[in-house]
């Protein structure tokens, strides 16, 4: 491998910067092999598989009763709750919690997507079988 030949230019320093020691090292090797541009590319495209394999699935549901309105939005293992009524969330946390659903609040504030005046999110930790309340 002769370094002292390899010529990177800035936007393939930015890639390496980003890379992980080891990534780094196959970087500089296939560099020196089939090229920087060619070396980028790789790295490129296995960086944009990694993120392909991560299904990202966005739900989000709107539900209405009476002059409440709940908005539930789920992201992977994540739920996030939003109302215009304290105890909608409330009673929704603890239908999942009898259903089976363990869950850990997550310490996240309100955004301006989140239209209405209650904030809750939730982190699922797992599940198990349904409770009963009684």
């Amino acid at each position: 491998m002769k370094l002292n030949e390899l010529e990177i230019c800035e936007d393939d320093f930015d890639l390496f910067v980003a890379l992980n020691p080891r990534e780094k090292i196959e970087f500089l090797f296939d560099a020196t092999q089939i090229g920087a541009e060619a070396a980028c590319i790789k790295q490129v495209d296995k960086l944009a598989h990694s993120i392909s394999n991560k299904k990202m699935s966005v739900r989000s549901e709107d539900f209405k009763a009476g002059k409440y309105t709940l908005s539930i939005t789920s992201v992977m293992d994540e739920i996030h709750l939003n109302s215009n009524s304290l105890r909608a969330i409330q009673r929704f946390v603890s239908k999942l919690w009898n259903d089976g659903l363990l869950l850990r609040r997550l310490d996240l504030k309100k955004s301006e997507f989140d239209l209405y005046r209650f904030y809750r999110a939730y982190k699922i930790i797992g599940r198990g079988s349904p409770i009963c309340p009684n």
